[in-house]
């Protein structure tokens, strides 16, 4: 539960703009406490002394929640660059093509096949 509140807390700093610094270390701390019990559940303590087992503990739990925040800011760059590229086919698409490549008594044609994909993408 930790996690996945962490992870949302951390998803809600990137929309809100007011408190971000709040909520992103807020999520940072709930990443944390979620990934330490995680590891705490499933790694026996009798392998190890107390002292190491829970130090060891501390820095695999830290570790994971620097991975986990630079796969949190891949997984936005990727999605924003996405939809980058998305936006600029659909300008080629609806503006360049028509002007371009489509003749003039072809374009209304056009318009309307594009205008027919948009709207089934949209319903979707």
């Amino acid at each position: 539960m930790a996690i996945c509140s962490g992870l949302l807390l951390k998803h809600a700093s990137v929309q809100i703009t007011e408190y971000r610094l709040f909520f992103k270390y807020i999520g940072y701390s709930f990443l944390f406490v979620g990934i330490f019990f995680l590891i705490y559940t499933f790694v026996p303590i009798n392998d190890f002394s107390t002292t190491v087992y829970f130090i060891g503990i501390l820095i695999l739990a830290l570790s994971l929640t620097i991975a986990s925040h630079y796969l949190h800011k891949a997984i936005i760059t990727t999605e924003e660059r996405l939809k980058n590229i998305i936006s600029k086919l659909f300008d080629f698409i609806i503006i360049e093509t028509p002007r371009k490549h489509v003749s003039e008594e072809k374009q209304i044609e056009y318009v309307i096949s594009y205008e027919k994909i948009i709207n089934e993408i949209g319903e979707e």
